[in-house]
């Protein structure tokens, strides 16, 4: 079965990592018109602009520059389907170590910039009473995770979040949901020791590592018509049994 996207209009909120890059190839295949952020890596976004999805510069872990983005798109495209939020990054450390800094950046980019991101977009599509909201989570704010108090702690409140905001804005036809991706190959895990490889492995119960591909597919999934009616759902994608 064809995932089809045709008509709709998507603002992928981190656009240039091996994830959220991943969803905006998959949603702009699938005929949606597309939109991301990126801020780092402009490598990336490049190659992403040369492919048809249109490509902004914002730092989401600063909440003016998040609704600015939201505001930008609304202007270019008229209204908005679906908001996928995969902005992120890590600054591990044991948490006696960890600076403030690293704490707030963590803080920032994941749960300041999501929430201010849905509040942009969430008049418009109340207004229409249609729309989605996809939240990029994390095994991680699950189970926990050595060294990644500030992440884990993140990637939980997501999943609160998107539960609340699904309650308050199911009545308005806006479904809100969240993917938690376990240990992905991507450029960011491909510098991991060998060990944390193995103990990926190991864990899983089919003895793979995920890859960014499945993560894209399962979001246009979500995105689309097929799943009208699914909402306040996390959503692990991992072959790890917990």
């Amino acid at each position: 079965m064809n995932i089809s996207l045709t008509g709709k209009k998507v603002l992928i909120a981190g656009a240039s990592g091996a994830v959220g890059s991943g969803i905006a190839r998959a949603a702009r295949e699938s005929g949606a018109w597309v939109m991301g952020s990126y801020l780092r890596n402009e490598e990336e976004a490049g190659r992403l602009s040369s492919e048809g999805v249109r490509m902004v510069k914002s730092d989401l872990s600063d909440r003016a520059q998040a609704r600015a983005l939201v505001r930008g798109a609304l202007e270019e495209a008229g209204s908005l389907d679906a908001l996928v939020y995969s902005a992120g990054n890590t600054r591990d450390r044991m948490l006696t170590k960890m600076s403030d800094p690293e704490w707030d950046e963590v803080m920032s980019i994941h749960l300041d910039g999501l929430a201010a991101c849905c509040q942009a977009v969430l008049p418009g599509m109340q207004e229409r009473r249609q729309g989605k909201i996809l939240a990029l989570g994390s095994q991680s704010g699950l189970t926990g995770r050595m060294g990644q108090a500030n992440y884990s702690a993140a990637k939980a409140a997501t999943v609160g979040f998107i539960k609340s905001l699904a309650r308050e804005a199911g009545r308005f036809g806006v479904t809100a949901n969240v993917v938690c991706p376990g240990f992905v190959d991507s450029p960011m895990t491909r510098s991991a020791p060998p060990e944390a490889w193995e103990r990926a492995k190991a864990a899983s119960a089919l003895g793979t590592i995920s890859s960014a591909e499945t993560v894209a597919t399962f979001a246009v999934w979500l995105l689309s018509d097929l799943c009208a009616g699914v909402t306040g759902q996390v959503f692990q994608l991992d072959s790890r049994i917990l």
